[in-house]
């Protein structure tokens, strides 16, 4: 047999195969997802979901990143999960202090930049420090650029927004906040409990 009507036939064969396939099974192979799912953290590669829920955009300047930030950390119930590179904004800063006194676990990994001897002790990470929030620098990569939320493990913001007033004002930014979106929100999750691993705590000086 020729190599091509080889592959043909099994080409042919695995289509009728996997039409055969009954409905407990491919039922029992999306329950598997999140293992697909959080192998993908482990590889050097992308990965492809198909969408759900709802998604909200905002750019700046002006154009509303920092009041959509604040809301979406206000819809906090259970967890709030925040990586950033900038963190200077006094309200996203109330926002998580906010949340962590209505009984939200709320856990933020910042840049080095933020270390005590850069950031000072006025500074948003300090006040969510002494405030009882969890906060880690992440000094294992050159620049923890991530900017992102994670609210209780099924919807998550992204972009280039920065959660600063700069960004706000003077920055051309964009932020996305996908909503009801449990697979997309536990690849994100996965990302940041590695970077929380990799940080160290933060002490507040006050």
């Amino acid at each position: 047999m020729k190599p091509m009507l080889r592959r043909l036939i099994g080409t042919g064969l695995a289509l009728a195969l996997a039409a055969s396939v009954p409905a407990w099974a491919s039922s029992r192979s999306q329950s598997d997802s999140s293992r697909a799912i959080a192998s993908v953290l482990e590889r050097s590669e992308s990965t492809t979901l198909a969408a759900q829920g709802t998604v909200e955009v905002a750019f700046s300047p002006n154009g509303g990143c920092t009041a959509a930030t604040v809301r979406f950390i206000g819809e906090a119930r259970k967890s709030v999960r925040l990586a950033a590179y900038g963190l200077t904004s006094n309200p996203i800063g109330k926002a998580l202090v906010d949340a962590k006194k209505r009984g939200v676990d709320v856990r933020v990994v910042v840049d080095k930049e933020h270390a005590p001897k850069r950031s000072g002790s006025n500074s948003i990470v300090n006040f969510l420090a002494a405030n009882g929030i969890p906060v880690r620098i992440d000094t294992n990569v050159r620049i923890q650029h991530n900017k992102v939320v994670i609210v209780d493990g099924h919807s998550v913001q992204n972009g280039s927004f920065n959660f600063t007033r700069a960004a706000q004002t003077s920055n051309a930014e964009n932020i996305t906040i996908h909503r009801g979106f449990p697979e997309l929100a536990r690849l994100f999750e996965g990302n940041w409990n590695h970077l929380w691993a990799e940080s160290h705590d933060y002490r507040p000086s006050y």
